[in-house]
């Protein structure tokens, strides 16, 4: 008798022990010991590449089981080879996102060859929207921007594709402006660069501490802003009170019809800047662990504190469905306002593929 009681005490010890084992392994965050790798499309030092190391810097604190954080960059194309590679390659495994940026937007939306990915059907997690382009000229050069018969003032793109670009192509084709647009520029960072050495004269950017820094240097000045769309018209960001929208420089000027609706495609993708994706397939429960933790990052003060000292005084923030609504209303223009659009590049000797 003492046996068989011995017998089950040992029994129901063991039986404790195990399922306090597996209490305990079901407890453990998914990302316990695991590592998160973020693509970036570009090159580090860059505004998709500051955005991604500000979020990384936080999602440890934010995601449970304090997964490590690394940053791959791979640039090209102006965001089409990262993000042809991640849309085929990219492992549905929760550990995998990507940093993404207009540019990719703006490449998909006008049907170019080399878009292999669709940016609609990625996982989405988040975006930030710093505000609208400004387009920066060297003070230098200014007056050469309204002579015809002076020399060209060279305009420095990547690929031809970037929102702030419309201000540039729309200025050239309405208000006469005399640019010559210069492509296969890796990044912003490689543009302000160039700037600086008066290899180019003109560029864009929403980055505010690349604006501000230019101009406290005395290099640049502010052509136009593309505005903040707010009650069916364009207003000035509230950071930049002083620099005119691109409406506001055309004034009279301002095309109406195919032409309108062919800038107001181009320069749609910029509403969502820079936005955080998982593979396609990749689980709902990761998905939602990941918006999350990506919405808490943006409430943080300390995330506040460090995009207004870093990128903007201003900025915007969508979670989740939000992100991956305004993308699927951006990508859905009318295709002759698309062509439009695609005829300017080829017109004015931008790298692009009618279609």
């Amino acid at each position: 008798m003492k046996r068989s009681i011995s017998c089950l005490a040992v029994l129901a010890l063991l039986i404790g022990h195990l399922l306090t084992a597996a209490a305990g392994r079901a407890a453990t965050p998914f990302y316990q010991g695991k590592t998160i790798e973020i693509t970036v499309p570009s090159r580090a030092g860059g505004g998709t590449d500051t955005m991604a190391r500000i979020i990384s810097s936080f999602l440890p604190a934010y995601v449970p089981g304090k997964p490590g954080v690394v940053l791959r960059n791979v640039p090209g194309g102006a965001g089409v080879i990262g993000n042809n590679v991640f849309y085929v390659k990219g492992k549905p495994d929760g550990l995998h996102l990507m940093m993404n940026a207009s540019s990719s937007v703006a490449l998909q939306l006008r049907s170019r060859d080399i878009v292999k990915y669709d940016l609609t059907k990625y996982k989405h997690i988040g975006h930030i929207n710093r505000g609208s382009n400004l387009l920066l000229i060297r003070k230098a050069v200014l007056k050469r921007l309204y002579d015809p018969k002076a020399e060209p003032v060279v305009c420095g793109t990547k690929e031809g594709e970037e929102t702030w670009l419309g201000m540039a192509l729309w200025g050239k084709e309405v208000l006469g402006w005399n640019i010559r647009f210069i492509p296969g520029y890796a990044g912003t960072s490689d543009l302000e660069l160039a700037l600086r050495r008066g290899e180019l004269d003109m560029f864009g950017t929403s980055n505010a501490f690349i604006i501000n820094r230019l101009r406290e240097e005395g290099l640049v000045t502010v052509i136009a802003q593309g505005g903040i769309y707010k009650n069916k018209k364009y207003v000035r960001r509230p950071d930049f009170p002083d620099d005119p929208t691109f409406v506001e420089v055309l004034g009279k000027k301002k095309p109406d019809g195919l032409s309108w609706q062919a800038y107001m495609a181009w320069i749609g993708p910029e509403e969502v800047d820079k936005f955080l994706v998982a593979p396609r397939n990749t689980p709902k429960e990761y998905i939602a662990i990941l918006t999350a933790a990506f919405e808490k990052i943006t409430k943080d003060p300390k995330f506040d504190q460090l995009v207004k000292q870093m990128v903007s005084d201003f900025y915007g923030v969508g979670v989740g469905q939000e992100t991956g609504d305004l993308l699927k209303e951006v990508l859905t223009a009318p295709p002759e306002a698309l062509d439009y659009g695609r005829n300017l590049q080829v017109k004015y000797g931008l790298v692009a593929t009618k279609k």
